[in-house]
């Protein structure tokens, strides 16, 4: 998900979440691909804390290089910290792992060292949206730094580049969208989602009134602006996108013309949608949020877990297929990126710990 929820967006969060639901969706969509049986979880271990990474909120792949690159930090117990006024709110990780390590039955955690040093961040490291530019061998962030202003901590935006292969090589910041959320890089672009035109008040007001003014952006500034909470993002052609409008459960298929980007068709969704992967066929992997209202409860406020949700999008037909289901959060709680790949699906966590991992042939 983007920044945290206005008070006003986190009240109508849970009213709305109480009609999206967390019902079993494998009755109409057949059961998932991925059995709970088939799955399990792979804790994440920072080696110079030593403690358990929480929030791998973002992921890429890097298919030539059989990586996974992991973006990740607790949210909220930076925003806790933040609150309270005193030290600076902790750090996250970008982190790199093999998939076949990953998809190895016989592992159950991963020691993992970030890419880059939190020193190495004005305002500190705290990765959200994430991507993988190949040809450049480079990944694609948007950091979420935290400094004082007066008696208090201020969340400020930024995009910035990395070394790939652990090099010491950090780029200069480059500025952001105030509600910066995720980012689709290659050699030529980066292209960047906001999930509210506002960042003050009227950023509950658009939660409230569901107000179509979120987008995309690039270097000069919006393209396009009309989705309910544009969230993730991923890159179909060199001149189409798809965006996850998490308020309006859909896919916004967008293409370029004389005035920018324009809709140019939509997927319907049995969720509120998050971050977008594409997977080695082509197809779009999205992790969908069945219950706003326990997303919330459990995000904010700690209590209680959020189901999880990931389907496979089709986007020359418009077919949903369902991937993995776990109404209960029995395994894994609010999955918010997923890829697959021919080994099988990977899943990280906006709250929880660790990865979920299912293998194709279990």
């Amino acid at each position: 998900m983007g920044k945290p929820l206005h008070k006003a967006g986190l009240t109508v969060a849970l009213l709305l979440g109480a009609c999206a639901g967390g019902e079993d969706m494998s009755e109409t969509y057949g059961p998932p691909r991925y059995a709970l049986e088939d799955c399990w979880r792979v804790a994440l271990i920072d080696f110079e804390s030593g403690d358990p990474v929480r929030g791998a909120e973002d992921m890429a792949l890097d298919l030539e290089g059989g990586r996974l690159f992991i973006s990740a930090y607790d949210r909220r117990a930076v925003e806790q910290a933040a609150r309270k006024n005193r030290e600076a709110p902790p750090h996250g990780g970008v982190y790199a792992v093999s998939l076949d390590t990953l998809f190895d039955p016989q592992t159950d955690n991963v020691t993992v060292s970030s890419l880059a040093a939190p020193k190495d961040f004005a305002g500190g490291l705290r990765p959200h949206g994430l991507s993988y530019d190949a040809k450049n061998q480079e990944l694609v962030f948007i950091n979420r730094s935290y400094r004082r202003d007066g008696r208090r901590w201020r969340m400020t935006p930024h995009l910035r580049r990395i070394g790939a292969n652990g090099e010491m090589f950090v780029g200069a910041p480059a500025p952001a969208h105030c509600a910066a959320n995720d980012v689709a890089a290659d050699d030529s672009k980066v292209v960047t989602t906001f999930d509210h035109a506002s960042c003050g008040i009227g950023a509950g007001l658009e939660n409230v009134f569901r107000l179509k003014r979120s987008g995309v952006a690039d270097e000069d500034g919006p393209v396009f602006s009309k989705a309910a909470y544009a969230n993730g993002i991923a890159r179909l052609a060199e001149d189409e996108l798809a965006v996850a409008a998490t308020r309006e459960s859909a896919i916004l298929l967008l293409k370029n013309s004389d005035d920018g980007l324009v809709e140019g068709g939509r997927i319907a969704l049995p969720g509120r949608p998050d971050n977008l992967t594409l997977a080695e066929d082509g197809k779009l992997v999205v992790a969908l949020h069945p219950s706003l209202s326990k997303l919330a409860s459990a995000r904010k406020l700690g209590l209680g877990k959020a189901p999880s949700r990931i389907v496979e999008a089709d986007v020359s037909t418009g077919a949903v297929n369902l991937l993995f289901e776990d109404p209960k959060a029995a395994l894994f709680s609010a999955a918010t990126a997923a890829v697959e790949t021919a080994q099988g699906l990977i899943a990280g966590s906006v709250i929880d710990e660790g990865l979920l991992v299912c293998r194709a042939d279990a």
